[in-house]
């Protein structure tokens, strides 16, 4: 009879959980904000893009949200002309406040852009080491989480291996 009562309690408290990370939808598009025309300088070409992420949150409660701040960290690749390393992933924070969300009430923001470089020698060179002839920093991904009072109360990450990162 007692395990039967701690079960059901257990059962109870996860949906609990669960529905506490339901309260807000999150929804995240990428946008390109601008991009520089190719340059050649030399033996090299280059380019530079800059993209950020729209964030959309909705309340799906039937009560206001207030007071909640959405936190997020944008991931990218960094990758340099003539290195046969892998590209390095980085990350940039950012957050945002929200002071009263209404039932079923969306609210959008952007994330501050990420600047990312494009390169490539320019003509039939090479690098003697063999290293990479052209190297394109990429947009990885995007971990968003909305907090209130404190407590998580939705996440979203796409893709969904951001969460092993170590969240800052």
């Amino acid at each position: 009879m007692k395990s039967s009562v701690c079960v059901i309690a257990l059962i109870l408290g996860a949906t609990a959980a669960f529905a506490g990370m339901s309260d807000v939808d999150i929804q995240v598009a990428p946008k390109m904000v601008d991009a520089s025309q190719p340059q050649n300088a030399g033996h090299r070409g280059t380019s530079e893009e800059h993209w950020q992420y729209i964030v959309m949150i909705e309340n799906k409660r039937f009560q206001p949200l207030l007071g909640l701040e959405v936190r997020y960290m944008t991931f990218y690749t960094e990758a340099a002309l003539g290195s046969k390393d892998a590209p390095e992933q980085q990350h940039q924070n950012g957050s945002f406040a929200v002071d009263l969300l209404q039932p079923h009430e969306k609210k959008a923001f952007t994330t501050s852009p990420v600047e990312l470089k494009k390169s490539h020698l320019v003509g039939r060179r090479h690098y003697v080491n063999g290293g990479r002839i052209k190297a394109e920093d990429a947009l990885v991904g995007v971990w968003v989480r909305v907090y209130q009072g404190g407590q998580i109360i939705g996440e979203y990450a796409n893709p969904s291996t951001l969460t092993r990162e170590q969240w800052q």
